[in-house]
């Protein structure tokens, strides 16, 4: 099973430090599994130039197996985990807006996919609203982007991905008619942004702030993400959205995607619920067992 592991991440990573990083491992150990693999492969599966290590062409098609052999091992997983559940279940996630169209949507799938007996309620808001409702056990798990991520007393949490902030607008922009858009006039417009008191929206002020930027004063706030997308059709205001959501919107020609990032600003996202909670509730483990399958 290691073996299989070890070309999956080789494909992925290309360098043995990375490889026996992803896989907590010693470099040692990973250069033992690829000579076990180049001993029993009657055609050769690797090659090397420089530090980085390559697949061949057989080595390509051995990884592309591997990965369906653990895909498949990992959903059997998902399912045994789901039979422990028993007839009966609920779950309460709550998710900040950004999250519930991409992240949470696929999790949500694969999980009903596995357990369709357990009922599952999902709560909108942002963070600092949803984790009160955490902390006194009235839902099991929220999903939030971080920025300056701290310690929550009696809280775990599990980063699931990373992926850029983005500024968008609707396709009749006056912006949209400049060569090159700068942070300076972007912020001079008017906006549709989170509450105040958020912590997306701190992070959005901190991010104009280290620019010597003023925060924008023509500010809409809103934390419906149907409302937002309306408003950018409707009236010429900026919003900020994930990339990848941005893109999908951008493609069925809803929205543009400006070439504008928060650089290092609410990238990650990750997933928190309390202390002790994920080995007394099997729903809420299997729930993120496919949050982190949601987020490969």
């Amino acid at each position: 099973m290691q073996h299989l592991r070890v070309l999956a991440a080789i494909d992925d990573l290309g360098l043995v430090s990375r490889v026996a990083d992803a896989l907590s491992l010693s470099q040692s150990a990973i250069s033992k599994q690829i000579a076990e693999i180049e001993a029993v492969v009657p055609n050769a599966v690797f090659y090397r130039e420089r530090n980085r290590l390559y697949l061949t062409t057989s080595g390509k098609r051995l990884a592309h197996h591997a990965k369906l052999v653990l895909a498949q091992l990992y959903a059997a997983e998902l399912e045994i985990q789901a039979l422990a559940l028993g007839e009966t279940g609920f779950l309460r996630v709550g998710s900040v807006t950004s999250l519930v169209p991409s992240l949470l949507s696929q999790a949500i799938t694969r999980f009903k996919a596995v357990a369709p007996q357990v009922s599952l309620a999902v709560v909108e808001g942002h963070f600092l609203s949803l984790h009160p409702l955490l902390a006194r056990g009235e839902i099991d798990l929220v999903l939030a982007r971080t920025w300056q991520p701290k310690k929550y007393s009696g809280i775990d949490m599990q980063i699931l991905s990373a992926e850029p902030v983005v500024a968008t607008c609707g396709r009749n922009h006056p912006l949209l008619s400049k060569r090159r858009l700068s942070w300076a006039e972007a912020c001079a417009g008017a906006w549709i942004l989170p509450e105040k008191n958020t912590v997306a929206r701190q992070a959005i002020e901190a991010f104009f702030a280290n620019k010597g930027l003023p925060s924008p004063h023509d500010v809409i706030e809103a934390q419906s993400l149907p409302l937002s997308l309306a408003l950018l059709q409707a009236m010429p205001r900026l919003c900020l959205l994930p990339e990848s959501l941005a893109l999908n919107y951008a493609a069925k020609g809803d929205l543009v995607a400006l070439d504008l990032r928060l650089e290092g600003v609410l990238v990650e996202a990750g997933c928190f619920w309390r202390e002790g909670h994920l080995a007394n509730n099997p729903a809420a483990r299997l729930f993120v067992d496919c949050l982190i399958a949601s987020s490969d």
